[in-house]
């Protein structure tokens, strides 16, 4: 996504230098202005999670809008409001287990459940007002016909964070937090015409209190938000006289014979389409973004699914018991059977494999057909509950168990999931 944004903006400064180029004259320099933008590109952030992890890279997103008062070349004071979310994840070497309480353990716990640290991410989405300084350093080394400016800024800002812990199982929203945020941003731009200029920008925020990702803090305790992508900001002219010796021309004067109104049209001409040209790369730079999110949480939500259903599939069925010379199921395994009923109706494209027993007390033949009655009460009691005998997968009566250490362990049926 980094790429994308830095791609197309790319292009749009360079179409912009290129009409500029083409008319050959420098701007007017502008002193004391108001101005307003818009920004958007990509978010990371930093607890005990992250989003930069030893194997990729987990890109989110943000936008906003900002606006502030120009005093000089120099410097210009911007206040604005940003919203946008990222995923953060563990990182290796942080092999823990949590507990469903949401504490920190070395290893599983006995009689609790929880979760491998590699198991989880979290989902986090944070809004933040700030207000910055800028101090343009270009200016610092140029004359006011220069386009480019290279603005660095401190930034104070309050910032509220929610998130979500996503589990295997099941996902885990907290409160919404609010934090003091400190940090920084900078940003390199053009001023493609009096009133529009362009920028590629990159912030951070440090931010104070409790780790905005939940997790319970240990080796790491990091609480940072980073923020980057395109900037674009108008601005309104202040109508001000400038000494002669200091006017720089914007195009030829204006003759006797209308000359110069018509290359001061075809220079406005320019201009506007250099402006439209800007704004259509931002517009697609922002739905390219917006694809790429939905693809991104469609193949999540698909994961998520199949992880889901290959743990139904591994659940064990606790076996069926009978009790002597019986093939009724007794109501004590009713509750097991319905657990395993559930998931075949979940997943139509399981089917139950069932395996019967008897003792050794008695005939062998008999016993062989007890544990045939034994089977195919299972398969009734699965068939009046709406599982079809194409559900029921392969069914095994197999008479006497000889290695049953005891006869009641022997009066059995045996279920598993089968595909």
């Amino acid at each position: 996504m980094i790429k994308l944004f830095t791609k197309r903006s790319f292009v749009a400064l360079l179409c912009a230098v290129v009409a500029q180029a083409a008319w050959g004259q420098p701007l007017v320099p502008l002193e004391k202005n108001w101005f307003v933008g818009a920004m958007g590109g990509t978010s990371f952030g930093q607890g005990t999670f992250r989003s930069i992890t030893e194997h990729q890279v987990h890109c989110g997103f943000q936008g906003g809008l900002y606006g502030g008062y120009r005093f000089n070349r120099l410097l210009s004071l911007e206040s604005g409001f940003q919203f946008g979310g990222q995923n953060q994840y563990a990182l290796d070497c942080c092999p823990y287990w949590m507990s469903d309480r949401e504490q920190r353990y070395m290893s599983p716990v006995l009689g609790e459940n929880g979760w491998y640290y590699q198991d989880l991410k979290t989902s986090t989405r944070w809004g933040k007002i700030y207000l910055q300084l800028n101090t343009d350093l270009i200016s610092l080394f140029t004359g006011p016909e220069m386009r480019w400016w290279l603005n660095v800024a401190p930034q104070i800002s309050a910032v509220t964070t929610k998130t979500s812990l996503i589990a295997p199982d099941k996902t885990i929203p907290h409160d919404r937090q609010w934090h003091l945020g400190l940090g920084g941003q900078a940003d390199f731009g053009y001023q493609i015409t009096r009133s529009l200029g362009a920028s590629l920008y990159a912030g951070i925020t440090c931010m104070t209190g409790e780790r905005f990702d939940n997790i319970p803090v240990h080796a790491h305790k990091s609480n940072l938000i980073y923020d980057a992508g395109v900037k674009v900001r108008y601005s309104f002219r202040i109508p001000h006289k400038i000494p002669a010796d200091d006017y720089i021309p914007t195009g030829p004067a204006v003759t006797d014979n209308g000359q110069g109104q018509e290359d001061e049209a075809a220079r406005l001409a320019a201009e506007e389409e250099a402006r439209r040209q800007a704004e259509e790369a931002a517009r697609l730079a922002a739905e390219q973004a917006e694809r790429e999110r939905l693809e991104r949480e469609a193949a999540e939500a698909a994961a998520r699914a199949a992880a889901q259903k290959e743990a139904a599939f591994n659940t064990p069925i606790p076996t069926v018991y009978f009790g002597f010379d019986s093939s009724d199921i007794d109501n004590a395994y009713v509750p097991q059977l319905e657990m395993a009923l559930a998931i075949l109706q979940q997943y139509p494209d399981f089917q139950l494999e069932i395996h019967a027993y008897a003792t050794k007390d008695g005939n062998a033949r008999y016993n062989r057909q007890l544990s045939e009655r034994r089977m195919e009460a299972i398969r009734q009691w699965f068939e009046e509950h709406g599982i079809g005998k194409d559900r029921m997968g392969k069914a095994y009566f197999h008479g006497v168990d000889y290695d049953a250490p005891i006869l009641k362990e022997a009066r059995r049926a045996e279920l598993k999931f089968a595909k």
